[in-house]
Order: structure tokens, then sequence, then C-alpha cells
């Protein structure tokens, strides 16, 4: 008897032992991991027998287990204060085990995967998929650090990228150990900041080489040819360079403007003025460059209303030339533009609006951007260099307002400004 009541209790300790180690190896959040561990023999409810050997049997297997709850704290606890530790850091941090199962992500990581605060206490690859981050899994458990590998991830519809280093935690004493340490700087921004240099030197490389290789072109044919050239052709020639001259001085003029307004110590000269008693004043300059195209300005602004914003008057004339001119392009001769203006309870709002074709509607969003145009060959005959609309932009924003556009039914496209009135 006392033979199978000690494979009985034996039996016991290694059941409760296997189930503490593979509850080990997935720990999940741990406040809900403090709350599941219960002790499985404590003081009070020993069990006490006549026999001499069955008592110490007892006793050392209450020693084991009193020990397995030991360790079990002491584990959570180090989760804790390492939880607490990295709380405060802007990165996001992830600790797992040898066998890939997550043992703590802090908020910041929980924030950007939230796939992860459901899912701790599973194996990694089932939240953070991707063969690149399992890969360097990988390589970091097989050596000591492995940092500066920029890696991407998408979560849903969302592409991000998160430069990932990662360190083995030689000291963790656990059975599931060694542990490992990743963390998770998020880059993408400086990725989209990235790809959109690129976009602008290679569009800017493009819009500068058209007029440098024209004008190349034809120099060189008036050099070699111009003893024997017909009086005709050479001053076609010459036309032809002084356009793309024009062209090419527009196009540097509008760069050096896009960096001066991206340059973030370019302060604005900033004044109170009416904005609506402003347009009137810029009307008859206007007008006049809208003359020898044979298109009419229409003033729309309330008669009566003050709207008293806090604006650089210089910036705001280069809006609203940008406006009149690019509404210019796409008017037909003998057309009109209208220039209105409305006040809201907190902002003063301009607009023009041309009767052209109008925009696309999935090409309304894009018309800021810079060198795009809906129709690349005839803006360019007409003289655009791509940039007007993302230099209104910019300076709209330095102003802390808003630009948009929209189709409006027959009467072409109305772009919007929109300034904060003075407090």
């Amino acid at each position: 008897m006392f033979y199978i009541l000690l494979a009985v209790a034996t039996a016991a300790a290694v059941y409760f032992a296997t189930k503490y180690f593979k509850q080990k190896a997935g720990i999940g959040l741990l406040s809900e991991s403090l709350a599941m561990r219960t002790p499985i023999l404590t003081h009070s409810r020993e069990f006490r027998g006549t026999n001499e050997g069955w008592s110490l049997l007892l006793t050392e297997l209450n020693t084991l287990l009193s020990d397995i709850q030991r360790l079990d704290k002491q584990s959570s606890d180090r989760l804790m204060q390492i939880e607490t530790t990295l709380g405060s850091m802007r990165e996001g941090v992830l600790i797992i085990d040898k066998n890939n199962y997550i043992l703590l992500a802090n908020k910041v990581l929980r924030d950007r995967f939230p796939a992860l605060a459901s899912n701790i206490g599973e194996r990694v690859e089932s939240v953070l998929r991707g063969s690149q981050f399992m890969e360097f899994v990988g390589v970091a458990k097989t050596s000591q650090v492995e940092e500066g590998r920029v890696l991407a991830f998408s979560e849903g519809s969302r592409a991000m990228w998160m430069e990932v280093s990662a360190s083995r935690l030689d000291l963790i004493e656990e059975s599931n150990a060694p542990w490992y340490l990743i963390v998770f700087h998020d880059v993408t921004k400086l990725k989209e900041l990235e790809s959109m240099r690129q976009q602008f030197v290679a569009n800017a490389s493009h819009e500068l080489k058209t007029p440098v290789s024209v004008i190349k072109g034809y120099a060189e044919t008036l050099v070699a040819d111009h003893a024997t050239m017909e009086e005709a052709d050479r001053k076609r020639f010459l036309k032809v360079v002084q356009s793309h001259s024009e062209r090419l001085s527009l196009l540097i003029n509008d760069l050096l403007s896009l960096s001066r307004l991206e340059n973030t110590s370019h302060g604005l000269d900033w004044a109170n003025s009416d904005l609506f008693r402003w347009v009137r004043e810029a009307r008859f300059e206007l007008a006049q460059s809208l003359e020898g195209k044979g298109i009419d300005l229409v003033l729309e602004l309330p008669e009566k209303e003050l709207a008293i914003a806090r604006f650089d008057v210089l910036k705001m004339r280069q809006v609203l030339d940008n406006l009149i001119e690019n509404a210019s392009k796409y008017s037909p001769s003998g057309g009109i533009i209208r220039l209105g203006g409305r006040l809201g309870s907190d902002y003063g709002e301009i607009w023009v609006a041309d009767e052209g074709p109008g925009v696309p509607e999935g090409e309304l969003s894009k018309i800021f951007g810079r060198f795009y145009r809906v129709d690349k060959g005839r803006s360019r005959d007409r003289g655009g260099t791509g940039l007007g609309l993302s230099i209104v932009k910019h300076i709209v924003e330095c102003h802390e307002g808003s630009v948009w556009a929209e189709n409006v039914a027959g009467e072409g496209l109305k772009v919007s400004v929109r300034i904060p009135l003075a407090r």
C-alpha cells in the first residue's frame, strides 16, 4: 500500500511540475498571468500520515511545489519589473523565449500592432508575420547581438518600416531561457520622406532636362549654320531658345520658392489686415495680367464684412497670383475668372473659379503635389511648371490654413483658400 501511495504522490508531483513548465512556455498578460496562478499545496493543507516514510514524502512534495510557486512568482515579478522599466520608452519592445513564445510587449508596440494585446503567450510568428522578421529572429538566436536591420511590416492596409535590433538575455534563469529582447524603432516617416525626396529629384531632373536639351540643340544649330541659315529660320530658332529659357527661369524660381518655404528658419512678415480689402486692392493688377488673354476677372466679395486676418502680404499675393495664373491657363479666350470670398466664424476664405474643363474627381486630391499635371503635354504647352499649386499649399499651411479644390458643375474648377482670423 505504501508503494502505491508513493507512486501516486510522485506522479502528482511530476504532473504539477510539468503543468507549471508548460504554463511558463506561454506567459500571458502580466495581470492575467498573476491572477491565474494559485498555490497547489499550502502549509495549511499539507497531507500528514502515520507512516514515517509517507510523511517524509509529502514533506518533500510540499517543498518541491513551494519551490515551483516561488520560481513562478520570481518570473512574474521579473517581467513586471521589466515592463515598468520599459514603460517610458518611445520604442516598441518585445520579449520572447527560446521557443518564440511572446512573454512581453510594451504599450508602444501594442499600439503599433494591436493584435499583440490579445496574443501574448502565443508564438510570435502568429502575430508578426513575415519571412524577413522570422529570419531576423533566427539570426538573433545564433548571435549575441543583432541590430540595424530595417524591415517592412503591414498592419491591415497600413505599411510600416521598423528598424529592429535584438539582444539575448543570458542571465535569465528560467526553463524557457534564454529570453530575447527585440527593440522596434519606427522609421516609417523617414522612409516616406526619403521616397518623396527621390521622387522630387527625379521629377525636377526630368523637368529641367527638357528645356536645357531644347536650348542646347537649337543653340548648336545656330552656331554651326548661322552663316547659311535663312533669316526667318534664325528668328524662329531664337524664339524657341527664348521661350525655353523663360521656362527654365520659371522652374528655377519656383524650386527656390519651395526651398525657402520648407526652410523652418525662414520667417513670415506677419501683419493684421482685412483680407477682403486686400484682395480688392490687388484686383486691378490681376485684371491687367489677364487682358492680353481676353479673360475678364469678376469680383464676388462680401460688401460690408471685414475679415481681419494675420498674414504675410507678399506670400499671400504669391498665392493669389498662382491661383489666377493657373485658372487663366485653362480658361477659354473671352471667358471669365471669378474671384470671391466669404467670412466664417473664425476664418476668412477666398476662392478662384475658372470656366475650364475641370479635373477628374479621382485627381482632385493630387493637384497640389509637386510637378503634378492632369494633362502633362498640354500643361507644358501652356507654360506651366507643375509647382504653382504646390507653392500655394505650402504658403497656406505656413499660415495654419487649408486649401482644397472642387469641380463646379458647368463652371470648371474652383480652388479655395482658408486662413484663420486674427485673435
